[in-house]
């Protein structure tokens, strides 16, 4: 099939109204694609915060620390009682 630089005569044209709503379809599609596209490169940038901060001396205590707290004696763990497991039973399997 050759390509034709025009359409044939009988094809139907389509309407006026429809072309109009492709038409706007188009463009709010053009703007809603070139605002995602603004909104996903655009970097903004850098504020610089700043903070106001009072850096104060730490005094040093000597002679002030609590003694180390006493270890308690551990109790000796009580004997687990050996029970024997329980019988398995496979049924179909004498």
């Amino acid at each position: 099939m050759l390509l034709r630089s025009s359409p044939p005569v009988n094809m139907p044209k389509m309407r006026r109204k429809w072309r109009v709503k492709v038409m706007i379809l188009l463009a709010l599609l053009a703007a809603y694609g070139s605002i995602m596209w603004y909104m996903t490169h655009y970097k903004p940038p850098m504020e610089r915060v700043v903070i106001p901060v009072e850096v104060v001396r730490q005094k040093t205590r000597a002679g002030l620390a609590a003694p180390p707290a006493p270890v308690p004696e551990l109790e000796p763990a009580p004997q687990v009682p050996e029970i024997a497991p329980p019988q398995l039973v496979i049924k179909g399997r004498q």
